[in-house]
């Protein structure tokens, strides 16, 4: 159509009839076939064909019958300026051509049922896609608003969990801090008691390996009391770090990485790990009779490993003293020596009979 809107040339009006097939008929791929075309169709399309007349008198049946056989099985439709005779307006109808007139002010009508069926059947398959692209655009947002509420959680997941496991590494680190002091207290008494009687390193090893403490409280876990529980564990808690102690007296700096020293302070842990889950420590509520027994009953095995550990680390007595046997004097002919020890031990002997005789 002109910029005017009035008396609009013959290419203009394909260009209306080009528009209204797009947006009126839904028919998105019609376009004009422009000058020199071989065909004598103005508009076509994947399945449309159509003709544009802008002569001041109606468009008679040869010009539809023309169409029809342009057409062929495609959907054809026919704009007029002026109209269409009472005989073509019959004939399409009966071969199935839709006719629209329109003006020179831009404005399009059907002119029989076909017509107006097309525009009816247009806009329902309007309707349907734009209801489908609303769905599928509405599928898409749902779509990406649960992507990225999922990366929210999971980020929110990640950053729990490694606030999870920060709180946990610092409760480690707490709890190792916790028993090395333990150990450094028990460790300093023991190597002051060493000072003031050398013998109590072996006793407090045979102590401990003789020990029926942690036998009797892992018996007696099914039974222990919601007060009774923190005392027992405190014991055994006790008892491992004394022989922690033991094993940093026993060990000196130079034997920290043989198989004996390893061995032991795995069983400590394990041992000390046990104690804590029988006491509650990290869990999350109440620990069940039957969860305690199991922990206690964990400790004791480390508990039998550390102190055979323990017992193999301590170093043999030293004899002294050895008494030497004496040779009959009958048996020892003049001139001969006599054994080292006799040589040392006659002498005394002999001032404590009073001197040599003469």
């Amino acid at each position: 159509m002109s910029a005017t809107g009035k008396d609009p040339q013959w290419r203009d009006a394909e260009r209306f009839a080009e528009r209204h097939a797009r947006t009126v008929l839904a028919r998105t791929d019609v376009r004009v076939t422009g000058p020199g075309s071989a065909t004598e169709l103005d508009l076509v399309g994947i399945d449309f064909a159509g003709r544009v007349e802008h002569r001041r008198s109606p468009v008679g049946r040869s010009d539809l019958e023309d169409l029809r056989v342009a057409a062929g099985s495609f959907v054809a439709v026919f704009y007029s300026r002026s109209g269409f005779t009472k005989t073509a307006v019959l004939w399409a109808e009966e071969h199935h051509i839709a006719l629209f007139g329109y003006t020179d002010t831009g404005y399009a009508s059907p002119a029989n049922p076909v017509a107006v069926e097309l525009v009816h059947r247009a806009q329902t398959e309007s309707e349907h896609h734009v209801r489908a692209a609303t769905e599928q655009v509405s599928r898409r947002a749902n779509a990406a608003r649960q992507e990225a509420e999922r990366r929210e959680r999971e980020a929110l997941a990640l950053e729990l969990r490694a606030e999870d496991e920060a709180r946990r590494a610092a409760e480690r680190r707490r709890v190792r801090r916790e028993r090395s002091e333990r150990v450094l207290g028990r460790t300093v008494a023991l190597l002051l008691q060493i000072q003031i009687a050398p013998g109590v390193l072996s006793a407090t090893v045979d102590r401990l390996s003789h020990s029926t403490i942690v036998a009797a409280v892992t018996d007696s876990a099914d039974r222990l009391s919601m007060g009774d529980r923190p005392h027992a564990v405190a014991l055994l808690r006790s008892m491992f770090d004394d022989a922690a102690a033991v094993l940093e007296v026993l060990t000196p700096p130079t034997a920290r990485d043989t198989a004996n020293y390893r061995t032991s302070r795995a069983a400590i842990e394990r041992g000390l790990d046990a104690l804590d889950a029988a006491d509650g420590i990290g869990a999350i509520g109440h620990v069940a009779p039957e969860h305690v027994a199991t922990h206690l009953r964990a400790a004791e095995q480390s508990w039998r490993a550390l102190v055979g550990e323990l017992a193999k680390a301590l170093p043999a007595p030293l004899l002294t003293d050895v008494p030497v046997p004496r040779r009959p004097r009958h048996l020892t002919s003049p001139g001969e020596p006599l054994p080292p020890g006799v040589a040392e031990r006659a002498p005394a002997a002999v001032s404590a009979r009073g001197g040599h005789r003469s």
